[in-house]
């Protein structure tokens, strides 16, 4: 199951995916997320998302393939955060989001939600570049 949930306040969207997740599952809850994106108005781009996988089940490379084209595929990226950041301890699924956070340098990848989100919120230091 995958849950949407917008915190206007802060511009964040939180993505909570739990149990087994099918490609139905993925267009679905991609359907959702882009609407609570586009909900922001003119915030969207400036916002930050978070990904909390840590309920997710096993998932298999293919499935973890298709949620992947959503970080890499430019038709996306009008919509993308400012900053996104997954938490999760799978194994597997960290293994994945490092390979797309290769090109995207505004992803990390996060055990637990707490150090997360603190990262999404924080301020770049003087002379980093702003994620």
């Amino acid at each position: 199951m995958i849950k949407v949930v917008v915190d206007r306040s802060h511009a964040l969207v939180n993505l909570t995916a739990d149990g087994f997740v099918t490609d139905a599952d993925i267009a679905t809850g991609a359907a959702q997320l882009h609407a609570a994106i586009r909900s922001l108005g003119d915030r969207m781009g400036r916002h930050v998302t978070l990904y909390d996988l840590t309920g997710l089940r096993v998932a298999s490379p293919a499935i973890l393939d298709t949620f992947a084209v959503f970080f890499t595929d430019p038709a996306y990226r009008a919509i993308w955060a400012r900053r996104v950041a997954f938490v999760t301890a799978s194994p597997l699924v960290t293994l994945q989001m490092e390979r797309i956070r290769r090109d995207r340098p505004d992803m990390q990848v996060f055990a637990e939600r707490a150090p997360a989100i603190a990262w999404l919120f924080a301020v770049p230091e003087r002379g980093q570049a702003a994620a």
